[in-house]
Order: C-alpha cells, then structure tokens, then sequence
C-alpha cells in the first residue's frame, strides 16, 4: 500500500492531490476511513471501487464523488488497484457544481450519474494520465480555468470555514455568529448547502480530525490532547469517538489501521 501526495496550485478549491495504490502483496485489502470534513473525488485506473459502494452496487472502474461522512466507513479490495484523487476545499464542490451539496452526505456515487457534465469534462484529464506529477499539473490547469458559482454566502461560509481552522474547531455557533452578518437559521441553510453539514456538525467534526491528526504525528501527550480539544473527561472524548468512528477507543487503539495513519500524517 502507497500513499503519496502531490503539488497543489489551487488551494482555494483543492485541499491535496493524491496516489493510493495497491499491489498484490496487500491484496485483500481491508480499511476504516475516518471521515476529516472534505469531500473527494477519486479515479481508478485500474481496480475498482467495490469497498465504496453499497454492497449491493456492482464494483466499478472510472470516477466517483464522495460527499461529506459523518461517521467511519469500510473500505476494501480484491484486487491491485491504482487511484487517484481529490480532496476539495469544503466550499469548493458547491462551487464547481453549483448543487446542493448535501444531497451526498455520507454517500459515495458515481460523479456520471451525479453530474454528467462536470464528468465528462474530467474524464478528459484523467484519459491523459501518464504520471501522477503529470496528473497534478493536469488538474492544476483544468481547477485554474473552472468556472465557479461565487456570492455572497459563498464568502461568508468561506470567512466562516476559516473562522473554524484558525480556532482549531475550538468554538460554537454564537462564536461564529459575532463574526459574521448572517441570522443562525440563514447559516445553519447555507452551511448546510454549501458544505454538506450542519455548521454545529462539522465544528464536532473538524475538532475531533484535528485531535487526531495530533495524536498521529505525536505533537503532545495524548490524556492533554483531550482536554486541549474542550473534551471534559474521558467518558465525553469517548461518546464522541464512538459517534465518529463507529467503534471504541479501546478497540480502534489495539489495532492497526495503516491507511488512517497515512492520512492524519499527512
């Protein structure tokens, strides 16, 4: 299993560009995701999507969107596979498709069927894929020339989501509503539409992504780290944990998810 990362020209629409791939020494594959409050795009060159569809779906090649996750989902493989994706900003999807975003919430589905149009135009870069540096360069060109659906509750949600990063999630709605001109029942409706959750949802969300990204990369002893993040004992990060992962701490700390790991890092 490999996981890399790529240049980024347009990040204020694109988080990170990346390669997943697997070989035939990991094969079958089997993996949590923890969900980290973006959406994505990603493409199989070869492989196939059978971990990210319903059960009942047939496994598929070609492109499929992800919209926001509020909980942990399984992802898995029979056969080597090579992606490659798209982590979006989480205002950008809503921009580039002017759709309501929350259509897709914790849903993964085939972009053609989604939105046929925006399909067929980024089909056309990945039919060019040579190497993924090649690839980033590619979809630099084509998100730098993308027509976008921008006003005004585009700019404040964006004023909102940056709100939230630079206090690390560490805020609630009154907090956020000081800073903006926006009733809570207009923010809560177009957060809603523009990003795919709630605002109270994602804060929970973004908090709780953030604590483990920090716990990954070991910048601080864990037991702080929780109370750091507003958690105000173990029984209450746990709740929260549970909500988001689908399993206990316990269980998720005994075990080994190498897939999660290489995304916190990052």
């Amino acid at each position: 299993m490999t996981l890399n990362y790529y240049e980024n020209n347009v990040p204020h629409l694109i988080e990170e560009y990346y390669q997943f791939t697997l070989s035939e020494k990991v094969i079958p594959f089997n993996s949590t995701i923890i969900p980290i409050g973006l959406t994505h795009i990603t493409h199989a060159f070869y492989g196939n999507h059978n971990g990210m569809l319903k059960s009942d779906q047939k496994p598929v090649t070609g492109t499929i969107l992800s919209g926001q996750f509020v909980r942990s989902y399984e992802f898995f493989s029979e056969t080597k596979a090579n992606y490659f994706g798209i982590s979006f900003h989480p205002t950008a999807l809503y921009k580039i498709l002017n759709t309501d975003i929350s259509k897709i919430k914790n849903k993964h589905v085939l972009l053609s069927k989604f939105h046929p149009e925006f399909d067929t135009k980024i089909d056309k870069v990945f039919e060019d894929y040579t190497t993924p540096e090649k690839m980033a360069e590619s979809l630099n060109v084509f998100f730098s020339n993308i027509e976008l659906t921008t006003n005004e509750n585009t700019k404040t949600i964006d004023n909102v989501i940056n709100l939230i990063k630079s206090k690390e999630g560490l805020l609630n709605i009154i907090d956020i509503l000081d800073q903006i001109e926006m009733s809570q029942k207009t923010l809560e409706n177009q957060f809603k539409k523009i990003v795919g959750l709630t605002p109270g949802k994602y804060i929970k969300l973004y908090r709780f992504s953030n604590l483990m990204r920090k716990y990954e990369s070991q910048e601080i002893d864990f037991k702080k780290l929780i109370f750091m993040f507003n958690y105000y004992d173990r029984s209450h990060f746990a709740r929260d944990f549970k909500l988001f992962m689908n399993e206990t701490p316990k269980s998720y700390f005994k075990n080994d998810y190498p897939l999660i790991k290489a995304i916190l890092k990052k």
